[in-house]
């Protein structure tokens, strides 16, 4: 058994610990040598009590902030679709197919630039990029009034918004374990599923609003704003890494107390040497390797079929359940009810996903009743029942992204190490807003108003990511029963790492 000990510089290195080191149901012990010293090691010991403690300050400040600014991220992003089902098209002079335009533009830019933000944050630390990102978020759509203008404030938040998803994940891959990590991944994503149950409800009332501006641009206003508020709380609180768990401006601003420190390192085990590197450039053969790895792309491909059908459903959720007969208010209130559908089941499946041995199968359960609803939608679009429509679209929406976190996670503890970890994550967001880009494309104008072109190729795509997400947990078996028996055979040599992946 290896625990961690603390060198004089506060870094981990590992060494051996007696049999009394292994932790119990009560308490823990970790041989640690007192920061600061290197002379002489103490015995640290902690309840189980204590590390529920730590965990909880852990999930409030680092998972729930960053899922706060998950939720202005996404606010900002798809809030244009609720000011579209408004007069936000005929004010800037602006058709569908040039809207698609400009969403095309937003994600392209996220895409191009996903990897340079990653390496930005590598060199200056997710605290200092992260906290700087989710400011930016609020302050340009509110100047759009002609295409030109709408063009340049799309690439402008997709500039900002690069890098925000992967770099958070690897965030919270720092400070908690790997058993751990599927359940704070999803409540991250609850940041962006809260927007399709809470913003629709905000859209609809902010949309009442009338005086020298227009609803559509009350809207960006005042929600922006939040976006600025979120900006100053990170940088106020969101915690540097495991070894510096405070605020940017004070080492005070913290939840933490100095022996909670303590315990917030050493809990992490041999994992913590990783996680101290966090500053460290990315050196060039973990971008290639990590790139080059070739178990790394079906996860990619899922992403970008599925995404691309998530994305071409949630830009025109409100303007669609408008054309089923109801009026732009109520259509803004209704889309959320699939976001409170998808809301709750993304937080049962993530805390469940981390209870099973296998992330591949909670993919695949997933996915089946978003390809189901897929079909029914496709099929009842053309009804003339609008509660029925409204229900398969609600459906549809609901199953549309819980499916997303566990994937990401899947990726994720399929990695080597933190590091490679960090490209991962950006290939995986990267691939997500290729998806979202072929979405913005799929419902067109002169496919409206039933869009049947659109919804055939949303359903051939939603096939294809459901086909590979099997292919992949059978691959991964596979490569464990070949390296299984590559260990038999004795062939564990330099040339052979043996991996254990998780199928």
């Amino acid at each position: 058994m290896v625990v961690p000990t603390l060198t004089e510089k506060g870094v981990p290195a590992v060494g051996p610990a007696s049999e009394s080191g292994r932790k119990s149901d009560e308490a823990s012990k970790h041989e640690l040598e007192t920061p600061g010293a290197s002379t002489y090691a103490t015995e640290l010991e902690w309840t189980a009590a204590e590390e529920r403690r730590v965990i909880r300050k852990l999930d409030a400040s680092v998972t729930f902030l960053l899922a706060f600014g998950f939720f202005c991220f996404q606010l900002e992003r798809g809030n244009i679709a609720n000011a579209v089902s408004s007069t936000l098209l005929k004010d800037v002079g602006i058709n569908q197919n040039q809207f698609n335009t400009g969403q095309g533009l937003l994600y392209l830019g996220i895409v191009l630039l996903e990897v340079p933000s990653q390496m930005i944050l590598q060199r200056v630390g997710p605290q200092k990029w992260i906290s700087a990102q989710v400011f930016m978020f609020g302050l340009f759509q509110l100047f759009m009034h002609n295409y030109s203008s709408y063009l340049g404030t799309r690439i402008l938040l997709g500039i900002t918004e690069c890098g925000y998803i992967p770099g958070s994940l690897y965030t919270i891959s720092t400070f908690y374990k790997k058993t751990e990590l599927a359940s704070r991944n999803a409540c991250f994503f609850v940041g962006n599923i809260l927007v399709s149950g809470v913003g629709g409800l905000m859209a609809a009332g902010i949309l009442k609003l009338h005086d020298r501006l227009k609803p559509w641009q009350h809207l960006f206003l005042i929600e922006g704003c939040i976006a600025l508020f979120c900006g100053v709380v990170f940088v106020l609180f969101l915690p540097d890494s495991p070894h510096r768990p405070h605020g940017m401006l004070s080492r005070r601003l913290t939840l933490f107390t100095a022996r909670e420190q303590q315990i917030l390192l050493a809990r992490l085990g041999p994992d913590a040497a990783n996680k101290e590197d966090i500053h460290r450039s990315l050196t060039r053969e973990e971008i290639l390797g990590t790139l080059g790895n070739w178990r790394n792309y079906p996860h990619v491909l899922i992403a970008i079929s599925l995404i691309a059908t998530t994305a071409a459903l949630g830009q025109y959720n409100p303007t669609l359940i408008k054309g089923f007969g109801f009026d732009t208010i109520k259509a803004n209130a209704l889309t959320a009810v699939g976001g409170w559908i998808s809301l709750v089941l993304m937080v049962a499946v993530g805390f469940f996903a981390d209870r099973l041995k296998w992330k591949g199968p909670a993919v695949i359960v997933a996915v089946s009743p978003y390809f189901i609803m897929w079909i029914v939608f496709q099929v009842k679009s053309t009804s003339k029942d609008r509660w029925a429509k409204f229900a398969t679209i609600a459906l549809t929406t609901g199953f549309s992204n819980w499916w997303h976190p566990l994937n990401a996670t899947w990726l994720s503890l399929n990695q080597p190490s933190p590091k490679h970890r960090a490209i991962a994550m950006a290939m995986f967001i990267m691939a997500a807003n290729c998806g979202a880009l072929v979405g913005s494309q799929l419902l067109r104008q002169g496919d409206a108003p039933t869009y049947p072109i659109g919804f055939r190729v949303c359903v051939c795509l939603v096939s294809f990511g459901f086909g590979t997400a099997i292919l992949q947990h059978l691959q991964y078996r596979w490569s464990n029963r070949r390296n299984a028996e590559l260990v038999a055979e004795g062939k564990t040599f330099e040339r052979h790492q043996v991996v254990q992946y998780t199928p």
